[in-house]
């Protein structure tokens, strides 16, 4: 706590986001965790292909694959293991947690987010151990282990002021400001995520601002203060933009399309609606984005008084939703067209 209480909490976040239901962010930003230096230069080839397989897997985690993101990952993690570059090795095993969390498989994560932190220490890698114990505690929120996460929390914050690291503390802040969203406290909440967004503006930290920015635009949102939520998602809509980061960019988009539709602001709400799916619409195959994208859409009309068009986009919705087995979204999308019989 010593950093909250050390800033000056009028300090301009940016003049964006000044004028202008939570989730964990994706642990700490992969393309900082996973700046990798060479260890073993006689590594060769062998090293050059895991390197190759790292920045694969970095590509796929941002453009919102993260199951062939881990894969990349394995084989990575398998040459720098190979090459005795275990601080390589540890920061691919992260990567790799995250990329679990973001599946749901979260017994799969946790001995590996543990492995990475026990290798940091042995390394004496003391900004691995912060990253670690953050990722990890975003992993024990996942599974409702608050109190545990808060933990871990703020061990890395203390670890990190103790470097000093700034990139350290802005993250750590960043998750302690989630934790006492989650606890409504939405006051702290505030403090922390503004302190986290200054840390990572100082520290040129975009994702890392990106996440801060969207977290702030959550607990925004929650105080009513929608004003202030519209110009932090727009930060971090611009930074994912500029990152070329995919699930950032969705998430100020949802937080937009949030604020929009309490307004009744339909010529901004059916802008970012357009935006969102043509950001998820290159997929394959219609997919969880889809069924989002005509949810949205199906309260668009709803709320504008199109009844008819309402119910049939919910219908086409909730038709996906069950064919991809998403319980929650299918209830939710029942509820609807029974309330607007």
């Amino acid at each position: 706590m010593k950093i909250v209480k050390n800033l000056a909490w009028g300090c301009v976040l940016t003049a964006s986001l000044v004028g202008s239901g939570f989730g964990p962010a994706r642990g700490a930003e992969l393309e900082q965790q996973l700046d990798i230096r060479p260890f073993n230069a006689t590594g060769g080839q062998a090293r050059d292909v895991a390197d190759q397989w790292n920045q694969l897997g970095q590509q796929q985690a941002a453009a919102g694959q993260p199951s062939q993101a881990t894969a990349s990952w394995f084989r990575a993690a398998e040459i720098y293991g190979a090459l005795g570059d275990t601080v390589a090795e540890g920061k691919i095993y992260d990567a790799i947690g995250l990329s679990y969390i973001e599946l749901g498989r979260y017994r799969e994560a946790e001995p590996l987010l543990r492995r990475r932190i026990a290798i940091a220490r042995d390394n004496r890698d003391l900004l691995g151990v912060v990253y670690g114990l953050n990722n990890l505690g975003t992993l024990l929120i996942r599974d409702n282990q608050v109190a545990a996460a808060e933990t871990f929390f703020t061990e890395g914050l203390q670890i990190a002021e103790a470097i000093p690291s700034p990139t350290g503390i802005g993250l750590s802040l960043s998750n302690l400001g989630l934790i006492a969203a989650l606890r409504s406290d939405l006051a702290s909440a505030t403090q922390y995520l503004e302190a986290a967004a200054n840390y990572r503006i100082l520290t040129g930290d975009t994702l890392g601002e990106a996440n801060s920015s969207n977290g702030l635009g959550d607990v925004y949102r929650a105080l009513d203060r929608d004003r202030n939520a519209i110009g932090a998602y727009r930060v971090a809509l611009r930074l994912g933009s500029e990152s070329n980061n995919r699930p950032i960019q969705i998430r100020a988009l949802d937080g937009l399309l949030a604020v929009y539709l309490k307004q009744g602001d339909w010529a901004n709400f059916r802008t970012h609606l357009d935006q969102r799916t043509a950001l998820t619409a290159d997929r394959q195959r219609p997919d969880e984005q889809t069924v989002t994208n005509l949810t949205w859409l199906g309260e668009y009309y709803e709320r504008t008084g199109a009844v008819a068009a309402a119910q049939e986009t919910y219908s086409r919705a909730l038709a996906l939703a069950r064919s991809l087995d998403m319980q929650t979204q299918a209830v939710g999308l029942t509820n609807r067209l029974i309330q607007l019989r």
